[in-house]
């Protein structure tokens, strides 16, 4: 693959270079080349992949055509647009920023630098959920009735990708989600009517529980799901540089990083009905920490730990006891 050399520039200036004229800009492969090279050199392990989807998004097609037209030249315009995403990237912006959007259970939702980045392993709390209300009835296969429509509290909703996802899955359900964030709930509600499920999502701003304050909820909730900030304090120093362009408060789970488990837990069996179930997603370290919780509330029947694709403990389901 043929690499061209970009412009000799500090990174943090690539975005405001006056573009050269369309016909010295390099074409498609150039580009790539070029752009991978860059970011590998930041130490990116998906630097091909980054190039690609950055240049793809720039001119606006899928991935798949940039294989079909290597010799497809850039115009000033879209070189300089490129130039620029590629030193953002190259200063560990999260590419989900980059393009304004990240993939959730097969679902494009929106995203911006206010929210957290959807990740792969927080699919296994969708799961999880499905699987207990399939358990009970409450998530029939296609075609079969429900005895009744389950309600879902999801705390914590950030770009709503849970809530979303949980509503596509079940036609019937409805659903409460929170979120501390004014920013967060105009990027869920958005992702929610994107995908059809606005109208069976009820948004509340407020801090955990506080979001219901002055509210009734019109029955107790089938479960209550949560992925809520986890990482503890001490730790940010040594996460990857992506991480910490993310919002902090949706991530700051404290001292010890259980800071809001201990209230989501203390908290639930007000909201949940007998035989409901909690769900929280926690750190690959923290599911004994978070089941003893569970245990010493004395509200809850024995908790499970699942795992995520990757073999590390992601999600503690608790039942509440009858």
């Amino acid at each position: 693959m043929m690499r061209v050399r970009l412009p000799q520039v500090s990174a943090s200036l690539l975005g405001r270079i006056v573009p050269l004229p369309g016909r010295l800009c390099p074409n498609v492969e150039e580009c790539l080349g070029s752009g991978v090279l860059l970011l590998e050199r930041a130490g990116i392990e998906t630097a091909r992949l980054d190039a690609e989807c950055i240049l793809a998004h720039v001119l606006g097609w899928d991935r798949w055509r940039l294989m079909a037209e290597p010799a497809r030249r850039l115009t000033a315009e879209e070189f300089g647009r490129y130039l620029g995403l590629l030193a953002r990237r190259e200063s560990r912006e999260p590419l989900a920023y980059l393009l304004g959007r990240r993939e959730f259970w097969s679902l494009m939702l929106a995203v911006s630098s206010e929210v957290v980045v959807p990740r792969p392993e927080t699919e296994t709390l969708v799961e999880a959920a499905l699987g207990i209300l399939r358990e009970k009835g409450l998530s029939p296969p296609s075609g079969c009735l429900c005895p009744r429509a389950p309600l879902l509290i999801d705390l914590c909703t950030g770009s709503g990708a849970v809530a979303v996802a949980l509503a596509r899955e079940m036609p019937r359900a409805s659903l409460y989600a929170t979120d501390i964030s004014r920013a967060c709930l105009r990027i869920a509600r958005a992702n929610a009517e994107r995908h059809g499920v606005g109208g069976r999502i009820t948004f509340l701003r407020g801090d955990l529980w506080r979001a219901f304050d002055g509210k009734r909820l019109k029955e107790p909730a089938d479960a209550v799901i949560c992925n809520p900030p986890y990482i503890p304090s001490g730790l940010f120093s040594t996460l990857m540089p992506e991480v910490l362009w993310e919002p902090r408060r949706a991530l700051d789970g404290g001292p010890d990083g259980l800071r809001f488990h201990r209230e989501i837990v203390a908290g639930s069996p007000r909201y949940l009905r007998s035989g409901g179930s909690l769900l929280l997603e926690i750190g690959e370290d923290q599911a004994a920490s978070v089941t003893q919780l569970l245990e010493v509330s004395g509200v809850f029947e024995e908790p499970r730990v699942l795992r995520d694709l990757a073999g590390r403990d992601r999600v503690v389901v608790a039942r509440l006891r009858s």
